[in-house]
């Protein structure tokens, strides 16, 4: 059994996070077409520049700074604590309901051993442990320049937690300190982040346990014209596949590369 013993539950409100304005991509339409396969009596909100504070100071820099990816990092702690429910990054694709998981008052998952993600994260409304890494974000300096890097919410969760417990073991197992449960690996990142590139074949990487998997199409990922074309989002791809042909003639080898990535867009 996933779930612990508490009165309190989580409940059912799924929040996302899109800003800049950009058309999502299919991918992330798909992921979300899974949220409401499985969860068809959640509410799901998505958190954009209209209905949004983005008045913290690291927000508004984010922001300015057009770091997507850390707008959300942010946001999705605040909407948490302030409506309870569980977050979701936009590439994260449901293979269950997440019913089993509604009586923890907060839960996380481990991406890797020794790393809390937070592409998935479960809370009651005003849960003192995500208060507690909201406040995090009001120490920040931001006079100098900023390594976005430490500020990678996954980096800020994981130092946070086994700060707090004196915890500085592996999170190969279920874990569980005071209102926190971090679930292993296959739970929710059977998909490792160094696979990838292997996202064609992401359906090998499920486990009987998995719940969940995560895609790793990150905001902050550079693309290039195959990762696009990969995506289905071909006009991305071939502008810079036109922007090259005007530099250099295509090669065998690249147009092969090109169509590789078509038919895998196609098998998604």
């Amino acid at each position: 059994m996933l779930m612990n013993d508490t009165n309190m539950t989580i409940p059912k409100i799924i929040h996302y996070c899109w800003f800049g304005g950009k058309t999502k991509p299919k991918l992330v339409r798909d992921c979300i077409k899974s949220w409401k396969k499985y969860l068809p009596d959640y509410e799901i909100i998505e958190w954009h520049e209209k209905n949004t504070d983005l008045s913290h100071p690291f927000v508004k820099h984010a922001y300015e700074s057009q770091k997507w990816a850390f707008v959300s990092d942010y946001i999705r702690l605040k909407v948490l604590y302030e409506n309870g429910g569980i977050y979701l990054d936009t590439d994260m694709m449901l293979l269950k309901s997440l019913d089993d998981f509604l009586e923890n008052e907060c839960f996380f998952g481990a991406e890797e051993e020794n790393i809390v993600s937070c592409g998935i994260i479960g809370a009651v409304k005003q849960n003192k442990f995500i208060k507690e890494c909201i406040e995090h974000y009001d120490f920040i300096d931001l006079e100098k320049k900023t390594n976005w890097h430490k500020t990678v919410v996954t980096i800020i969760i994981t130092k946070l937690f086994r700060t707090k417990y004196h915890f500085y073991g592996v999170f190969d197992k279920r874990i569980n300190y005071d209102t926190i449960t971090i679930y292993p690996i296959n739970i929710f990142y059977p998909f490792p982040y160094e696979k990838k590139e292997d996202i064609v074949n992401y359906k090998q990487y499920i486990k009987p346990d998995s719940y969940a998997l995560h895609l790793w199409v990150g905001s902050w990922i550079v693309y290039n014209e195959f990762k696009f074309l990969r995506n289905g989002e071909y006009w991305k791809g071939f502008k810079i596949i036109f922007q090259k042909t005007l530099c250099k003639n295509l090669n065998v080898k690249y147009i092969r590369k090109i169509i590789s990535a078509i038919k895998q867009s196609l098998t998604k």
